[in-house]
């Protein structure tokens, strides 16, 4: 799974998150991350997951919130 949320944002109303990285795939370790330490240092462009994969989710969680969803939100779990 892809998507989780929708979560509620100030500026966007319901966000709905993307996450299209592997857990702690990151390019730095920062002392800060709210998920700990990087397990799967990376500086080079990958391709993790395929793309149609990722959209079904999104489809899938947009139909299961019945459109309640104002933005789309990617980011990464690293």
């Amino acid at each position: 799974m892809f998507s989780y949320g929708p979560v509620p944002s100030r500026r966007f109303g319901r966000s709905l998150g993307v996450s299209p990285i592997p857990r702690k795939s990151c390019s730095y370790s920062c002392i800060y991350c709210q998920l700990g330490r990087t397990n799967d240092m990376r500086i080079e462009r990958s391709l993790f997951y395929a793309t149609e994969a990722i959209m079904s989710d999104i489809r899938a969680s947009v139909i299961a919130n019945r459109g309640g969803i104002d933005y789309i939100t990617f980011a990464g779990d690293g």
